[in-house]
């Protein structure tokens, strides 16, 4: 396990460096930093703020996706105890890295013609 471990951390870094130098060529052909020039620092410090910004939605978004795929896809209604299936639903939620989509269990009563998401602790979340 160990050897997975460090080959992912390889990887990760490896990764992670490619995407700051597409993030450095991206800002160059965008024109918000200009070739030759000495910008402010702080334009590269908030460029770099992006590309932690956006990972940290695609992590928050994957984990979610992973999480609803691993859970149940039965629960009981919170009205009236009936069993009901759970579906994968999509829902836009505001992070402290901007707008994520987030994918979650959704549950149908047919009975009482209601949608409900399942409490978290229900899945040990």
């Amino acid at each position: 396990m160990d050897d997975r471990l460090e080959e992912l951390q390889a990887e990760f870094s490896q990764s992670s460096r490619r995407t700051a130098e597409l993030k450095v060529e991206l800002d160059y052909a965008q024109g918000k930093i200009v070739r030759g020039s000495i910008p402010h620092y702080i334009l590269i410090e908030r460029a770099a703020h992006e590309v932690g910004q956006a990972v940290s939605r695609m992590a928050q978004e994957i984990h979610m996706d992973r999480l609803a795929s691993e859970q149940p896809h039965q629960a009981r209604c919170p009205g009236c105890g009936g069993a009901c299936q759970l579906t994968p639903a999509k829902r836009e939620v505001s992070s402290i890295d901007g707008e994520v989509s987030l994918q979650e269990l959704k549950g149908h009563c047919p009975r009482c013609r209601r949608d409900f998401f399942p409490d978290a602790r229900t899945f040990g979340l």
